[in-house]
């Protein structure tokens, strides 16, 4: 049962993480670090996530990973970070290190027919401008589409697309914006398991997260990491907490400086 994130739960945080050796810390971007709009080329993050951001890049003794479905070559024109970062993009695909390398997953040629014929369809129905295209999945945003139609284009979409995944071996999810066809196997776990493969067994870990892509790498994480869902009412989620959200984003701003206070 998901509990809320009180007053109480970051103190008790905090502590963890004023005690531990070795903290990382996982951040997702949309509906997390930065407002769900309908312009997704326009999301911003919340005022003062960036600065809050940026005091944790400097402990050293943390590891803050940016974990989105975007690509990452999306995130930083959108943070503006004066500090590197690291990051996965695409939902595991995409793997942008500190010092900047970048690394892409390697699909199936099967699975790259799919995800092209997947974009051509999507173009038809609702233009280009609506496909996300990645180097493991296509996604359809219908953001910018009138609200009383989306749920409509969203049957399209799915009843468009179901076909296309079951012939080339590649999976369908909803998420807040649309529909997106994906690689089976290549989601936000994948970041986590790679992650904590490198980090010692007793660093105190977190993930924070709005969407039902992030349910991945919840489960992923389990009982022993701090897996919070941020949302306006419970739903049922691998989290094991919920941090109410404010439409000003102060919630993770204040989060993420607690959590550098508790660190420093």
């Amino acid at each position: 049962m998901i509990k809320p994130w009180t007053v109480e739960q970051q103190a008790d945080f905090g502590q963890k993480l004023a005690a531990c050796r070795r903290a990382v810390l996982f951040l997702d971007y949309d509906g997390t670090l930065a407002p769900l709009v309908p312009d997704r080329h326009n999301a911003r993050p919340f005022p003062g996530v960036r600065e809050a951001l940026e005091r944790l890049l400097v402990i050293k003794h943390c590891r803050t990973v940016l974990v989105s479905g975007r690509p990452v070559k999306e995130l930083q024109p959108l943070l503006q970070s004066r500090l590197p970062f690291e990051a996965w993009g695409s939902h595991g695909g995409e793997h942008l290190r500190v010092s900047g390398q970048l690394d892409l997953v390697s699909i199936p040629e099967k699975a790259r027919e799919g995800l092209r014929i997947a974009a051509e369809r999507v173009a038809v129905l609702l233009g280009d401008h609506a496909i996300e295209c990645k180097p493991n999945s296509v996604a359809a945003h219908v953001s910018s589409i009138n609200a009383e139609l989306i749920p409509q284009y969203i049957i399209d979409l799915e009843e468009l697309l179901e076909p296309i995944a079951e012939n080339f071996g590649l999976e369908l999810l909803d998420f807040h914006e649309g529909v997106e066809v994906r690689v089976p196997g290549i989601n936000k776990s994948r970041a986590i398991h790679s992650v904590l493969s490198e980090e010692p067994k007793d660093a105190v870990v977190a993930y924070i997260g709005d969407d039902v892509t992030d349910e991945d790498a919840f489960r992923a994480l389990g009982e022993q990491s701090y897996t919070i869902l941020i949302g306006r009412e419970k739903r049922s989620s691998a989290a094991r907490w919920l941090l109410s959200e404010k439409s000003d984003g102060l919630h993770i701003v204040e989060f993420l400086n607690a959590t550098a206070s508790a660190l420093s």
